[in-house]
């Protein structure tokens, strides 16, 4: 029994750190400084990003750079955030304290993908550059 208590804490922990791990990868993604090339592109500027802006983000990211221009994050991200949104929508009138950060983990969830996309249109342009030469 002690032992099944030992495995369960312990699997636990091991989900936890995971998870806690690959939320800073990508939050670190989501905190890079944004190019003006990005605003270009999509009209929106780095200060004026928002939790809504996420699926117009992957919209403009597939057709700008194409569809499999998305990071191997994405996913992830994408179901974070669907599961986020989820949360935030609940907690609106039960919770205002979890819907504040919900709505925290939204806006960079959208900040991520607006990194992708200025990642990827900067080494568009860095290619397109190198073809004129």
């Amino acid at each position: 029994m002690i032992a099944i208590c030992i495995l369960i804490l312990s699997v636990t922990a091991l989900i936890e750190f995971a998870v806690s791990q690959w939320r800073s990868m990508w939050m670190t993604v989501a905190a890079q400084p944004l190019s003006e090339c990005l605003q270009s592109a999509t009209g929106l500027s780095a200060e004026a990003i928002t939790e809504k802006d996420f699926d117009y983000l992957l919209e403009a990211t597939e057709k700008l750079c194409g569809a499999d221009a998305h990071s191997h994050w994405m996913k992830e991200v994408k179901l974070y955030y669907k599961v986020v949104r989820s949360v935030e929508a609940f907690s609106q009138e039960h919770v205002p304290g979890l819907a504040s950060w919900a709505k925290n983990e939204l806006v960079s969830c959208s900040r991520f993908a607006a990194a992708i996309l200025d990642e990827r249109l900067n080494a568009n342009l860095v290619v397109a550059s190198g073809s004129q030469a």
